[in-house]
């Protein structure tokens, strides 16, 4: 019987055959703190999921019989993940230790929109055919959205800046007869940060992305606050001091309900507004005018940089508030203001430490490893129900 005791318990344990690449029983049942019959019953079921093999060990300096470990299987399993924005689609062929063996990148148009799903199918088996000569075993779809899940988190409720409602995981899974993954791909970027990336070995890290929207989850003594839902959360209408002659040309448009709140005064479409009237440019392409504005700042630019300046004291006034409420020791951000990342980053950590209220505290602001559309993000999700034992309960049955 396949408990939810057991399958967490086969999860943990994988979890800690890939983190050390080749490790032997005995090791595992130090660091799990379980039983050695156990664990010997546990690597027996991942094996014969060919999901784990047993691999042998020869030291120069010992002679004898080869010590035998266990290693993650590269021969049998892959998965599919997909990472799905307002424009593109990419599609990778991943392993089980995240490697991509392929990948292709799949244009959407505003008008393929409200059949993104029927779309998403016929690429994914078109892809399918492309390379079927390096598919071996598919055992899992996972599509990252690079926007919003409705509230059953079963389909898209906004796409970039694109506001959609289309169900996907029904669709998907009578396509494809495979367990079927759904995430927001800042979920995915946070678990793949803080399990593989830059904030792996931090416990009390805030996570921030500043694009189209905010995102944002707290991670305190290495848990999110969110527990196991998405991890996300909305500060979008958190109310900033009109301090800042720029904030007159930001709000000129807005009702004066809206002109204090964060996301019109540093997200892009606020920018936008910033960049245009003070970098005057014939770009049409909006996501041109932000890489204009950190290329600016670069080469020195006064305006350029008190635009940036002036995103990074924005952000600032918000993280001192929520560094002083939950101790926070390190900031990711991520964002494409990263573009001028000494400019943007520095002076956001200059205005930060200036104004935190808890004495002799000091927050390191880092930035990711791991950029848009990377595969390991892509990937992120898989290792993460691998990690839970849900995808192992699937294999077992």
């Amino acid at each position: 019987m396949n408990s939810p005791q057991k399958l967490q318990h086969l999860g943990t344990i994988y979890r800690l055959i890939e983190q050390f690449d080749l490790i032997s029983r005995i090791d595992l049942s130090k660091i799990s703190g379980l039983a050695p019959a156990s664990i010997t019953n546990f690597t027996r079921d991942l094996i014969d999921l060919k999901l784990v093999i047993e691999r042998t060990t020869q030291t120069p300096i010992v002679r004898g019989r080869p010590a035998v470990g266990l290693a993650v299987s590269p021969f049998h399993w892959q998965s599919l993940c997909v990472v799905l924005s307002e424009r593109e689609m990419t599609i990778f062929l991943c392993e089980l230790n995240g490697q991509t063996v392929k990948s292709k990148v799949y244009p959407i148009l505003p008008k393929q929109h409200p059949q993104l799903a029927n779309l998403l199918i016929d690429n994914i088996r078109a892809f399918q055919e492309e390379f079927q000569h390096k598919i071996i075993q598919i055992f899992a779809l996972s599509v990252a959205i690079e926007g919003q899940l409705n509230r059953q988190q079963t389909g898209i409720e906004r796409l970039g800046q694109s506001v959609l409602n289309i169900e996907l995981q029904e669709t998907l899974s009578s396509a494809f007869n495979l367990p079927i993954i759904l995430s927001e791909y800042f979920a995915a970027w946070v678990f793949a940060e803080s399990s593989l990336g830059a904030a792996i070995s931090s416990e009390n890290v805030i996570f921030l992305q500043v694009d189209d929207v905010i995102n944002m989850s707290v991670s305190i003594k290495g848990k999110m606050i969110q527990g196991s839902k998405q991890q996300r959360m909305n500060i979008d209408r958190v109310c900033l001091p009109m301090l800042n002659p720029l904030t007159e040309i930001i709000s000129q448009d807005l009702l004066p309900e809206d002109a204090q709140q964060l996301q019109h005064h540093v997200t892009y479409s606020a920018i936008y507004k910033l960049v245009n009237h003070l970098l005057p440019n014939e770009l049409e392409d909006n996501d041109q005018k932000i890489q204009y504005l950190c290329e600016l700042a670069n080469e020195g630019n006064q305006q350029a940089i008190a635009i940036l300046h002036y995103v990074a004291d924005g952000i600032s006034y918000v993280l001192m508030n929520l560094v002083n409420i939950f101790s926070s020791d390190k900031i990711m951000i991520n964002s494409s203001y990263l573009g001028a990342n000494t400019i943007f980053v520095e002076h956001l950590k200059q205005k930060l430490n200036e104004n935190l209220l808890l004495d002799q505290h000091q927050v390191d602001i880092i930035t990711g490893h791991y950029a848009q559309n990377n595969a390991v993000v892509a990937s992120a999700m898989v290792k993460k129900y691998l990690y839970n034992g849900d995808l192992i309960g699937s294999l077992l049955k």
